[in-house]
């Protein structure tokens, strides 16, 4: 394989920014509402030692500050000081599991192993603590106002694996998460945190067998899985005959299970059946009339995007067997399951929807995405989807650059629902730099609100949050 445009964003980025000096090369103008922080998570390191790690969920986790301040905007970035993050910098090559990664010395030196803690995908805001997400354990906790690591939070021993899609009730500010151990049983544990960090483990879920989920979608009364066939095989994992991502497949005769858990954590939950296919991310969800509704982006398999995440910083990334935005509707009553699959071009993936609107009745969604006719390459278009009428706005980073995650900043509590900034980072492949992008929601293919140049390149991340008021 050889380089693409793209394959810039996925370097390394070895030093870190303290975040005392404002940016000064900056288009346009930040809106003066803007006032808080976006903090991001994602792979900042992914080589090490001349060597690429061999999947893009290796990388070293790299939480980012970008502090807005009236009209002007500050970044910093630091590395999460994990044990493999410390270790591996000390040694300078790998000597931890991982995702994809082995230890050297083949079954002796992995087996009985778990992968190491990375700390890698996304960010929760707990009171005045910022902590660092992975999934398949604890969180970091970090101070927001230095990026400093404070240590493991496992919640009095708690938990084990914790999500790094949390959600967070917009009226209640409760949080809730789930995470999945594997053992003799594989089983899935919700969380509840109360506004005041207080930690309730609801009694853990057996599933019928091992499998390998990323998110799930709140509504006022539930909390909703879907569990597709890409099942672990905990033998070969536990061996040390394979690394995690090794020891994934996909079993296609098997269908999607779809868990539904009352909120209440009193009640059982239910199981539904439907056919097989894959997703990483729901966008959100809500209920009416005894119907539930949410949206993700759906993969029809595993197997297009398990390939390009092995090889990701040389993957042509190409459209066919990738995700597009989909929405079920499932009668709680009498057990139908309708779905509609959105015109959004190729490539869906990152859905985001206003964070006053998570678990309630939503309108829009925005998803990093191309054009219908773009076969390869990662995404250079961020759309707004009217999930009610259907249409379209997508403003285009083309011909070279490449966004990330879309996040929605709402202009006030009380304001429309598109009534906000859409903030991503984006990679310049012809600069090989990196800019914070503000566009405006209501006209999302209009020319941006501002674009705030960095001096060095950003690699490219997975998930954050933005935090009112914390600068």
């Amino acid at each position: 394989m050889s380089l693409r445009p793209w394959s810039g964003g996925f370097r390394s980025l070895e030093e870190e920014h303290d975040g005392r000096e404002w940016l000064d090369d900056v288009d346009g103008s930040v809106p003066a509402w803007l006032d808080g922080t976006l903090f991001r998570n994602g792979s900042g390191r992914n080589q090490l030692g001349g060597q690429w790690f061999p999947h893009w969920f290796d990388g070293d986790g790299m939480v980012q500050a970008i502090r807005f301040q009236n009209g002007r905007i500050r970044y910093a970035n630091r590395y999460v000081q994990t044990e493999n993050y410390m270790d591996e910098t000390r040694a300078g090559r790998i000597i931890h599991r991982g995702f994809g990664k082995m230890r050297p010395f083949g079954i002796f030196g992995n087996a009985m192993r778990a992968p190491a803690n990375v700390s890698n995908i996304s960010v929760l805001m707990l009171g005045r603590r910022l902590l660092s997400l992975w999934e398949g354990g604890p969180p970091y906790a970090l101070d927001p106002a230095t990026l400093q690591t404070l240590g493991v939070e496992d919640f009095g021993g708690e938990v084990k694996a914790f999500s790094a899609h949390p959600k967070v009730d917009p009226e209640s500010g409760e949080i809730f998460n789930f995470g999945i151990d594997y053992g003799a049983h594989t089983t899935l544990t919700v969380y509840r945190l109360d506004k005041a960090g207080e930690l309730r483990r609801f009694e853990p879920i057996r599933l019928p067998y091992p499998v390998m989920n990323h998110d799930f979608a709140l509504t006022e009364r539930h909390l909703v899985f879907c569990l597709g066939p890409i099942l672990v095989h905990p033998v070969r994992l536990m061996l040390g005959l394979a690394s995690f991502d090794g020891a994934l497949h996909w079993d296609g005769a098997r269908p999607t299970r779809i868990l539904i858990v009352p909120r209440d954590g009193k009640t059982s939950p239910r199981w539904m059946e439907v056919d097989p296919f894959f997703q990483f991310h729901f966008a959100n969800a809500h209920e009416d009339n005894g119907v539930l509704t949410f949206d993700l982006v759906r993969y029809p398999d595993y197997s297009r995007v398990g390939e390009a995440l092995r090889t990701y910083w040389q993957s042509d990334w190409p459209a066919e067997g990738m995700g597009r935005l989909t929405r079920f509707r499932i009668n709680l009553t009498g057990g139908g399951v309708e779905t509609r699959t959105f015109e959004t071009g190729s490539g869906n993936e990152f859905p985001c929807v206003d964070p006053r609107r998570v678990g309630r009745r939503y309108r829009y969604a925005y998803i990093a995405n191309n054009p219908a006719d773009r076969q390869v390459g990662l995404q250079q278009l961020l759309t707004k989807v009217d999930l009610e009428g259907n249409g379209t706005q997508s403003h285009d980073f083309g011909p070279d650059g490449y966004p990330g995650e879309p996040l929605f900043v709402p202009r006030s509590a009380a304001g429309a629902e598109d009534d906000g900034a859409v903030i991503t980072l984006v990679y310049d492949s012809r600069s090989e730099r990196s800019s914070i992008v503000g566009l405006n929601a209501a006209d999302l293919g209009g020319p941006p609100l501002f674009t705030a140049r960095l001096n060095h390149h950003v690699p490219y991340s997975l998930h954050g949050t933005f935090a009112p008021g914390i600068t």
